[in-house]
């Protein structure tokens, strides 16, 4: 039995002695990262648990306007705001909403009433925005890419598997429910 545990404790300290430097003495790791995104599949995953990369969702999402999740109570969308596009004008007197971008930039207005703009801020990558109920805002994007975002809306704000591709369509389908 003491052989047995000395024998272990041997091997302990030959190994804790190969992983060790010398004082002054610099070791080189080659780490391999990979360049390429991992593709995503755009469907609705809810109400079931769900964990996943957001910022590659977000990212590759060439919509305007994808559900990713619906809960109950919570719901997530990523989209895509074009070179120059714009949320458009809303409000949603029910509805607390979360933003965060990604990439690009724009800027945020807030206001209490439709077309009047008390608060303005300049948004771009990994700024968060929140969004009381009640308050009329819109999104542009002054940038030269994309403005890819992710929204947070509780409750949720739309239909379970909702796929807006243009703005178009997102104001269409807001009208209609």
């Amino acid at each position: 039995m003491k052989k047995a545990i000395l024998i272990l404790l041997l091997g302990v300290f030959l190994i804790l002695g190969a992983c060790t430097q010398p004082a002054g003495e610099q070791s080189q790791v080659e780490v391999t990262v990979s360049e390429a995104p991992v593709k995503v599949e755009f469907k609705d995953f809810g109400p079931e648990p769900f964990v996943f990369n957001i910022d590659e969702y977000t990212v590759q999402n060439e919509t305007f306007r994808s559900t990713i999740w619906t809960g109950t109570y919570m719901q997530l969308t990523v989209m895509s705001i074009p070179v120059g596009g714009d949320i458009g004008e809303e409000i949603h007197t029910d509805i607390d909403q979360f933003l965060r971008v990604e990439s690009g930039s724009g800027i945020m207005y807030m206001g209490d009433e439709k077309g009047v703009y008390d608060f303005e801020q300049r948004v771009e990558d990994d700024f968060a925005i929140f969004i009381p109920a009640g308050k009329w805002h819109n999104l542009i994007n002054d940038s030269d890419e994309p403005l890819k975002l992710y929204s947070i809306y509780s409750p949720v704000e739309h239909p379970h598997s909702t796929v807006h591709q243009t703005q178009k369509e997102g104001i269409e389908a807001h009208a209609n429910h």
